[in-house]
């Protein structure tokens, strides 16, 4: 940004992505079962700490099914749960699911506590308590203000860019789980090092940088 007064002549879009909770799931346990590692939103940073560990997806369809799927290398103990309602998996999805040996339960599920170090939740296969739970609920790109402004967004609300960082607006950057890709901590902070390298060499195109 600028001095104060004055316009910011580029900006860095990184406001990331907000995970959609299991519902019912309060703010003081979600914080908890988080620090715990019983509540875990990405396997593609962290399912090596599952492995061999009784573990659960909350979640269903063509994204529950890929997660569990991803999962199932890490643990052979998995089961997809249906957040709310029966699940809804195409014939495909049920081929692969029982292809892995990855049990599957309808919903509605809730009443969630941690009991014995574990995440307990009411199922309609009872009560049951698993290591780890990853929803695959999916997210809300945070991309609405970049998009206000013009910059191009893919089917799914991520920014859309080049491979410098450049969305289509001149001067709009991007970095992170906003952009489209794969969304891991250290893929994020590779793109912020592009960002900032292209930022730097776009302003001193539109005047030299000099003490």
């Amino acid at each position: 940004m600028g001095s104060r007064g004055s316009n910011a002549r580029t900006v860095l879009v990184a406001t990331g992505v907000i995970n959609n909770r299991p519902k019912g799931l309060g703010d003081v346990l979600h914080t908890r079962a988080l620090a715990e590692g019983l509540l875990r939103y990405c396997p593609i940073c962290d399912a090596y700490e599952v492995t061999d560990t009784r573990v659960a997806v909350i979640g269903s369809g063509a994204h529950g099914t890929r997660e569990a799927i991803f999962l199932r290398g890490y643990t052979a103990d998995l089961t997809l749960i249906s957040p709310e309602a029966e699940h809804e998996l195409d014939p495909q999805c049920m081929a692969e699911l029982d292809k892995a040996g990855i049990a599957r339960i309808d919903g509605p599920c809730g009443n969630y506590a941690i009991e014995d170090s574990q995440l307990a939740f009411d199922t309609t296969a009872g009560r049951l308590r698993f290591d780890s739970v990853y929803p695959a609920l999916g997210s809300r790109v945070r991309s609405e203000l970049a998009a206000e402004a013009g910059a191009v967004t893919s089917a799914d609300g991520c920014l859309v860019v080049d491979s410098h960082q450049r969305t289509n607006v001149p001067g709009l950057f991007a970095a992170g789980d906003v952009v489209k890709g794969l969304d891991q901590i250290s893929h994020a902070m590779g793109e912020g090092g592009v960002a900032a390298t292209t930022i730097r060499n776009y302003l001193s195109e539109l005047a030299p940088l000099r003490r």
